[in-house]
């Protein structure tokens, strides 16, 4: 099991730390903490970015539907 700190999954994700932060916040994210510290399983967060991009595809598809009638 691979776990990354808040850095490392910023750099993962290719995004801000502040942005890994907010999804934190708003509970959008696979997180754990050890203590006060921030913690990811690798795992957890490539379920969590397939996830992301099914829905992604499936509002997509929705916007295309709606957009022929």
């Amino acid at each position: 099991m691979q776990i990354f700190t808040v850095k490392e999954v910023s750099d993962y994700l290719n995004c801000s730390v502040s942005c890994i932060r907010t999804l934190v916040r708003n509970k959008q994210i696979p997180f754990f903490r050890i203590g006060s510290k921030l913690n990811f399983n690798k795992e957890a967060v490539d379920q969590w970015i397939r996830n992301q991009e099914i829905q992604n595809m499936q509002q997509a598809n929705y916007s295309n539907k709606v957009k022929s009638l």
